[in-house]
């Protein structure tokens, strides 16, 4: 399995609601759901709710408009909120984020809510198109049927801006590769429950793809979920995400250091390609429930800078400042006897994913392998947990009542339950 295609996996995972995160051979792509006429009714309280969540925490105007890159974290310009722009352009391939505005002739002015919906949340253009993955879809999956209907009524209450772009253009492969990620979704989506925070912050940070900029998914190694070290490329700006694990090379401080951060983007020092200008009119209390949320993610040392000379990194494998600061370090473990370990050995599926962790036991060492990925080894913390360097998060073996091991979970900041195949 692919850096590329575990990601897209793991975006698909945090979400919980498709189907299945792979195709099967012979499926019509891209898979869809037919449009319904449903419409959602303006209120005053969708109103409020759509702007807090399309301005802040879904960012919809940092992909959906012109930004002024002379300001302090980069807001869109003035006058072109939702007008959409041309992300970047290089020899057949091109990325554009579409004109969102309610203008009917350039923009989303006559699309219907569906059209919105299906788009917002399931990948699939006004005009039937798989839209390109680097559209958040696979994260707002996430997001509730409420909090969709409040983003699309606030929506279409932005001016209309006139602006024409091309269509984004992607060479035949990844056109193939693009089509089958889209996931119709068919069940409601009732969001977290109320008064649970934590539960909150892991709502929060799911529909905000928190994990899809803060691991670093494409490197050599994954230093691991949120531990950074993921170059993200806007336009002819770049910049490596921080780690925000709660380590001290990461967010080792406060709640209330995490929220002046993000409130004042490290004093505008903080790189406008971390859209922090948006993330700062988030509440105190959701600010805080994505601060607990990160903090229930494995800890991870990972120093990650931007500042300065580039060095390899043992961790990620790359080059980035801060990198010569990191050691790879065989993490200590406890000593268990060969029989426990011959009890976890196995194969573990998901059925609903399509993706398979071989185990296997050699002595007093357990093994695990992700598919065709490298096999690495797990580093016993318990009986049952297990560090896994190299992969995005720890593993928990959940056993029977005589010890076997029966399921395998994926300890993420919400866990991914693996079933052992006979």
């Amino acid at each position: 399995m692919t850096t590329a295609r575990l990601r897209v996996l793991w975006t698909l995972l945090y979400a919980g609601l498709y189907a299945g995160a792979l195709h099967a051979a012979g499926d019509d792509l891209p898979r869809k759901r037919a449009l319904d006429d449903r419409s959602y009714a303006a209120t005053p309280e969708r109103l409020a709710r759509g702007q807090y969540l399309a301005e802040h925490l879904l960012q919809c105007f940092v992909c959906h408009s012109e930004r002024d890159w002379d300001r302090p974290g980069a807001p869109p310009k003035d006058g072109r909120k939702g007008a959409g722009a041309v992300l970047s352009e290089r020899g057949e391939r091109r990325i554009v984020a579409p004109n969102i505005t309610p203008d009917v002739a350039t923009g989303a002015g006559a699309w219907t809510d569906d059209m919105l919906a299906r788009a917002i949340r399931e990948g699939i253009g006004h005009d039937e198109r798989p839209l390109y993955w680097g559209m958040w879809y696979e994260s707002f999956a996430a997001l509730s049927d409420e909090d969709l209907a409040a983003v699309i009524v606030y929506l279409r209450s932005i001016p209309p801006v006139r602006n024409a772009l091309p269509p984004t253009r992607l060479p035949p492969a990844e056109l193939q590769e693009n089509a089958a990620i889209p996931r119709p979704i068919i069940a409601p989506v009732p969001g977290p429950p109320p008064g649970d925070r934590l539960a909150r912050g892991r709502y929060l940070v799911s529909v905000a793809d928190c994990t899809g900029c803060h691991t670093s998914w494409d490197s050599s190694r994954n230093p691991g979920l949120l531990a950074g070290g993921n170059l993200i490329v806007r336009g002819t700006r770049s910049a490596f995400s921080t780690n925000i694990t709660r380590h001290e090379s990461g967010v080792g401080y406060p709640v209330d250091t995490f929220i002046a951060v993000l409130r004042s983007g490290k004093g505008g020092g903080l790189s406008p390609i971390m859209p922090w200008a948006f993330f700062r009119g988030l509440s105190d209390d959701d600010l805080a429930a994505i601060y607990d949320a990160l903090g229930v993610v494995q800890p991870v040392a990972h120093y990650v800078g931007n500042a300065g000379e580039p060095s390899h990194c043992a961790v990620c494998g790359q080059s980035h400042p801060f990198g010569d600061h990191n050691r790879l370090e065989t993490p200590a473990g406890v000593r268990l006897e060969p029989a426990q370990l011959e009890r976890l050995a196995g194969r573990y599926y998901s059925r609903a994913y399509d993706f398979t962790i071989e185990v296997r036991c050699d002595g007093r060492r357990l093994f695990g392998r992700v598919d065709e990925e490298p096999e690495i080894e797990l580093i016993a913390q318990s009986a049952t947990r297990f560090l896994a360097p190299g992969w995005v998060a720890p593993v928990e073996f959940v056993l029977d009542a005589d010890g076997r091991a029966t399921q395998l979970a994926s300890l993420e900041i919400e866990r991914v339950l693996l079933e052992r195949m006979p």
